[in-house]
């Protein structure tokens, strides 16, 4: 055997014992990664040969070095080259298992800036303790296998023969499976999930060195989008008289200053609190009572996912990017999110959450944006967090109206309530059916003291989810229906008090953006932002183009026709119908939602493809050059 086969063999080895424990293991929220495992773990297989040969055969080419002393040295060079790798798509294995996404550069820029809360990271670790040893394992015996198996056996020397034929074979199987692309199908349907690590790397420095210059269909796409296709800053809503305006909302007697509390929920699915469904109404009574008595949107859908774009579409009410996080790579960018549209009208900032802000770049735009925010360990559960808001909601200040957020973290994978509250279920559905019952209570405490408070006539209360995350059905669908698609961004939103409408329902779709402008339209402030959101009770509003956007993939929704598609047109797009009636499996509420029913691509909405993307170009050209908002002075 020649050392570059031998280490050949030896990688693709460790990397297919990977892929096995990637597609054929549970992940923590339950059923398997993808619905057809045995399909994409023979097309990662091909992809990941391409990787593995291309190492092995540029080490084939170093024995034309006739000094045989360099031999050793370049075999370690280029073994650990095989381990570095194999580590780094452990990671990504990871990250895939936990998130949904790769360990991309956006996502090493969202979560290495942070100083990881312990707990928290020992919550992850603890509960996927058997997935993180045998991911660890399998590098460290490759490693040991390369570097002191060869000491053990004989290879053969290498004439120029043998060096031509094992580099021929090498290069072939490089160019065969690289190529799997173009003249494989499964492979180009599941590329992006099944892309090695290296290639999504690659995709991220290409993106920065390509993304420039304005698109040709720019003007399409921000008309597409609601914006004014004549201005620089084409979704600035410039306000003359904004400071008297200010001034005049803050001389309103304070009843006329409603409270604003929001609580965003991690990871609500939609289709598990749609209190249509009696046995959501009997899981979460404190949230189903609300939601019938004011005015509940059960099918909202926030810009993308996980938590930071959640808070991007609530805070500053705008669409996530295409292709990056806009919380960690835009925090220099101009923008007026909510937070600070209300510290000028005198509204006094309150942040409240169960998981270390930090986390998720968090701590930076907390800073600018609440006059207080805490975190502290021993409010990481929703009960203890839910005391802890009541405790503050009392100590506030009197003389200003508030703004509040209060964040949970219970209901975040894996789904683990307090062990004084219950022992964690078995399964994934049972522990997020578990999650929502705790969550409830915790809700039922913070209603109550809002109830009791003077001020509960003149307050405004929002519950909404952060976004979704998929189910073992909907995960399995996540390949055919793109990045953006439901099971990780359906949720729901209540919105109940002050001049809220009650008892109603409405069934089209709305976005996270619509969250701001709607506060505002509570208000009558009138004030300069860059919402893309419509109020939601304006009626003629309500009917307006939802998108969402992840990692490329976009998601398109108006009344009843939902495309999907990519922002690489080779990528198929996907009509889905949107119906106002449940039209899933609702004897099962955590697993009976798999995707909306497939809709035949509607002749008359045949440029929905051409739109959705001219409008993820135009979103990011305006994110990228920094058109969101100008420069104050």
């Amino acid at each position: 055997m020649y050392k570059s086969i031998f280490l050949f063999f030896i990688l693709l080895a460790a990397r297919l014992t990977q892929l096995v424990q990637l597609y054929f293991t549970s992940i923590p929220s339950g059923g398997l990664l993808t619905e057809q495992p045995i399909k994409s773990f023979i097309c990662a297989s091909i992809v990941e040969i391409s990787t593995l040969a291309i190492i092995a055969f540029l080490f084939s080419i170093v024995f034309l070095i006739k000094q045989k002393k360099w031999h050793s040295f370049f075999y370690a060079f280029f073994a650990s080259i095989g381990v570095i790798y194999l580590l780094f798509s452990a990671i990504n294995d990871q990250v895939m298992r936990w998130m949904g996404q790769h360990f991309d550069l956006a996502f090493i820029k969202t979560y290495s800036v942070s100083n990881l809360e312990p707990k928290l990271f020992l919550n992850i670790a603890s509960n996927g303790i058997v997935s993180f040893i045998i991911s660890s394992l399998i590098v460290l015996i490759t490693a040991w296998l390369l570097y002191f198996i060869p000491k053990k056996i004989t290879f053969k020397n290498h004439s120029y023969f043998s060096l031509g034929l094992s580099s021929i074979v090498l290069f072939a199987l490089f160019i065969i499976s690289f190529t799997a692309i173009d003249w494989y199908k499964p492979v180009r349907i599941r590329w992006k999930q099944i892309q090695p690590i290296v290639a999504t790397w690659y995709y991220d420095i290409k993106y920065d060195l390509t993304h420039k210059n304005k698109t040709e269909d720019i003007l399409i796409g921000i008309e597409e989008l609601g914006g004014d296709i004549n201005s620089d800053y084409p979704f600035y809503h410039f306000v003359a008289n904004e400071d008297s305006s200010l001034q005049a909302f803050k001389s309103k007697p304070l009843e006329e200053r409603p409270d604003i509390i929001l609580l965003s929920l991690e990871s609500l699915r939609g289709w598990a609190s749609d209190f249509r469904i009696s046995e959501n109404c009997n899981r979460m009574p404190n949230l189903c009572a609300l939601s019938n008595s004011g005015t509940s949107f059960p099918y909202t859908y926030s810009v993308g996912f996980p938590s930071t774009e959640g808070m991007t579409g609530l805070q500053l009410g705008i669409w996530s990017h295409p292709q990056k996080v806009f919380l960690t790579d835009f925090i220099s960018s101009n923008s007026r999110a909510l937070p600070e549209i209300l510290g000028d009208a005198g509204y006094y900032r309150l942040f409240l959450t169960a998981a270390e802000p930090s986390f998720d770049n968090f701590t930076p735009w907390f800073n600018k944006w609440a006059d207080y925010h805490e975190y502290k360990k021993e409010n990481d559960s929703d009960i203890p967090l839910a005391h802890r808001f009541v405790e503050l909601y009392k100590k506030r200040p009197k003389d200003k109206p508030l703004y509040s957020i209060w964040i949970n973290f219970t209901t975040h994978t894996p789904f683990t309530v307090p062990k004084s509250y219950a022992s964690p279920a078995n399964t994934s559905e049972e522990r997020y059916k578990q999650v929502l019952t705790y969550l409830d209570s915790a809700l039922g405490i913070i209603f109550k003291a809002i109830q009791e408070d003077d001020r509960h006539h003149e307050t405004i209360l929002v519950i909404t989810g952060d976004h979704s995350i998929a189910n073992n059905a909907s995960q399995k669908a996540s390949s055919q229906n793109g990045n953006a698609f439901s099971g990780q961004t359906w949720t729901t939103m209540t919105w109940y008090g002050y001049r809220v409408p009650k008892e109603k329902k409405i069934l089209s779709p709305i976005s996270h953006v619509d969250f701001a402008p709607t506060i505002l339209s509570l208000l009558d402030l009138s004030v300069s932002n860059h919402f893309v959101g419509t109020p939601l009770f304006d009626e003629e509003n309500v009917h307006h183009t939802v998108y969402s956007f992840r990692r490329g993939g976009i998601a398109r929704r108006q009344d009843s026709i939902i495309c999907f598609t990519d922002v690489d047109p080779s990528v198929p797009s996907l009509y889905k119908k949107h119906n106002s009636f449940i039209d899933w499996d609702s004897t099962n509420t955590i697993e009976g939602f798999a995707s909306e029913p497939d809709l035949e691509s509607p002749h008359d909405f045949n440029n929905l493809e051409h739109r959705a993307r001219a409008a993820a170009e135009s979103w990011r050209y305006i994110l990228d050059h920094n058109k969101l908002f100008p420069t104050q002075k």
